[in-house]
């Protein structure tokens, strides 16, 4: 099967999906299916705490029907 570049230009994400390897500590796989293939990250819990963590700011940056339907509680 030959992939073929979004009209767009830009790597188009398709699914995302862990696979839990370790619990502790905990270690696990990110496969991330996109339009030009499959992407299989390493993670830890620093590495998807901070993926979280930009992830909710892209979220938060929301307006109108983009708004964000979450509340994050941040401790300090």
């Amino acid at each position: 099967m030959k992939h073929r570049p979004s009209k767009t230009g830009f790597t188009k994400l398709l699914a995302a999906d862990t696979m839990h390897l370790s619990a502790d500590p905990l270690i696990g796989l990110l496969d991330l299916e996109t339009d030009s293939g499959t992407i299989e990250l390493a993670i830890n819990r620093v590495v998807a705490e901070r993926l979280m963590a930009v992830l909710v700011e892209f979220l938060q940056a929301g307006e109108g029907n983009d708004a964000p339907t979450f509340a994050v509680e941040r401790s300090q």
